[in-house]
């Protein structure tokens, strides 16, 4: 799939999108970073190529280059996109855009910032037929909204279209944006990352809906994602960025069973589920996984959290949701404990509650000997500094004007422990314990990685030293190879520093990796509890049963 660069133009009739030589560079002030270099590779006509690698990679710089979607920030410094043999750069911004859309299609990866919320989904779709000129008439244009939205799965279009974005689910918008994408039966559709903010089972039901619309109208489809998984059961052809470069191309099944580069042998090493080019279930490769060892808890109770008949709602439009509903469980000290659930199931409010950020509407919180329901608010903030959180997504959960050092610092300093010299001293020490060098202090968070940042997240939560530390979806942002050295790290802490983990997800792949214990919830209720190995391998509820077939 790569090319010569000096023979750019083709007669191929097979090949839809060949890109040349493309160079891309970002400017951030008097600096300038190359995000892609000298990238030749091609897309094979009616098929599904992916491109992956990790964070930095160039691979969603490569999605926004075709698509002329770049930040201000971005230029485009040499190098051809040829699209049937026209040179797109050649064209000037003004020239391309009846292109964008009406043949090439884009579905965007955080539906949330992409779609309008002051427009209802009617006005969005309708958006795209005027933008890109399109000579249906007014009839024609509800006929094909309508097919549309019935392809991917809406069974009742006519309701969907007054609605406003907010009142869909995040499945829901990103087969909005899918829609929009392919109304105009573009030759081809780039889909960046497009169920990254997904869960498992959401995300599943739309790559299903993507590909049902692509068969039917014969699309050609590029899929930028970090999920090897996906990469292997959704593509044809596969490319491999590493910084900015193809290291490797070629169909999806030589590729993954028989690597020839090193780099795209270390992206599949990470993964616990592609192996010799098939995809482990993941049961089997929990079979194959070495379980966590034994840690010795820094808290001397022998129980850190424990639940009993908690329950918790939020009023809506008057009345109320049941967000969590009756849920006991008790978590050991120094264990790792999984809460799996998707959007919505009441996993993360169970956490804010251990946290004490939401006060249980009954029954009864114990976090590390205390119970939470009667401390007053000088009670909350002492059990607060002895546990700590590590959110999702390390992009948001960083503040950007700080620099590292302040922000690992932070909670020191709302505690007031220590001096401004020992406060140094002790981020120095944080940075050094999640691997990062003590130079660091002086950066800013956008100078680092996702996984760079994460561990930044982690060293802020170790700095008082807690004893619990709740982790709410820590590595679903991050690339396959961060994922496990995320992991890795985490496990390393825990053992070293006695931790105890109560771990929210919704991917019973990463349970696989650290949990001991798992309990599975659904609709505020947690409908399986029990050892990581019954869950996993013995799984009593449908639900869970669905989690895994994933």
């Amino acid at each position: 799939m790569t090319v010569d660069t000096a023979t750019a133009t083709s007669t191929d009739t097979n090949t839809l999108l060949r890109i040349a030589g493309l160079s891309v560079g970002y400017r951030t002030g008097e600096h300038e970073q190359t995000a892609l270099d000298d990238v030749s590779l091609d897309i094979a006509r009616g098929r599904v190529t992916a491109v992956i690698g990790e964070s930095g990679s160039g691979k969603s710089t490569l999605a926004h280059a075709v698509v002329r979607l770049l930040p201000g920030s971005g230029t485009i410094t040499g190098g051809r996109v040829l699209f049937e043999d026209e040179d797109l750069l050649a064209r000037t911004d003004r020239e391309f855009r009846p292109l964008r859309g009406a043949r090439i299609g884009f579905v965007p990866q955080d539906p949330i910032a992409s779609l309008n919320p002051t427009k209802t989904i009617s006005a969005q779709i309708r958006e795209a037929f005027s933008l890109t000129g399109s000579r249906l008439g007014a009839d024609e244009v509800e006929q094909r909204i309508v097919e549309d939205l019935r392809d991917l799965g809406f069974a009742d279009p006519g309701s969907l279209l007054p609605l406003y974005p907010h009142e869909l689910s995040g499945g829901m918008r990103q087969r909005i944006l899918i829609a929009i994408a392919f109304s105009q039966r573009p030759e081809l559709v780039i889909a960046d990352e497009p169920t990254s903010a997904l869960d498992v089972l959401v995300g599943r039901e739309v790559l299903r809906s993507l590909h049902q619309v692509r068969s039917k109208h014969g699309t050609t489809v590029v899929l930028i994602t970090h999920d090897l998984v996906l990469a292997s059961r959704n593509a044809d052809d596969v490319v491999v960025l590493q910084g900015g470069r193809v290291v490797e191309a070629g169909p999806v099944a030589e590729v993954f069973a028989r690597p020839q580069h090193a780099y795209t042998r270390s992206l599949l090493a990470s993964s616990a589920r592609v192996t010799e080019g098939r995809v482990l279930s993941i049961a089997e490769a929990y079979r194959r996984h070495d379980r966590p060892t034994d840690v010795v808890p820094r808290t001397e109770a022998g129980v850190a959290i424990e639940l009993t008949g908690v329950s918790k709602a939020f009023g809506r439009d008057g009345g109320h949701v049941q967000a969590v509903d009756d849920v006991t469980l008790q978590v050991a000290a120094g264990s790792t404990f999984a809460l799996v659930g998707e959007s919505g199931s009441g996993k993360t409010t169970t956490s804010r509650i251990i946290l004490g950020l939401e006060r249980a509407d009954a029954g009864t919180v114990r976090v590390l000997g205390e119970d939470v329901g009667s401390l007053g608010r000088a009670g909350v903030r002492a059990l607060r500094r002895r546990m700590q959180v590590v959110y999702q997504s390390p992009y948001e959960s960083l503040n950007p004007r700080l620099s590292l050092g302040a922000i690992v610092a932070e909670p020191l300093e709302a505690y007031r422990i220590g001096s401004r010299a020992s406060r140094r001293t002790r981020v120095a020490e944080l940075l050094d314990r999640v691997q990062l060098p003590a130079s660091y202090a002086g950066r800013r968070p956008q100078e680092l990685s996702g996984g760079q940042r994460q561990r930044v997240a982690i060293a802020r939560a170790l700095a008082l030293d807690p004893e619990l530390v709740v982790l709410d979806e820590p590595v679903s942002a991050l690339d396959a190879t961060i994922q496990a050295q995320v992991l890795e790290l985490l496990q390393d802490l825990q053992r070293d520093l006695g931790l105890t983990y109560f771990l929210v997800t919704h991917d019973l792949a990463v349970v696989a990796d650290v949990a001991g214990r798992v309990g599975v919830m659904r609709h505020g209720q947690v409908v399986e509890l029990g050892s990581a190995e019954d869950v996993v391998l013995r799984p009593q509820h449908d639900y869970t049963q669905a989690l895994l077939a994933v």
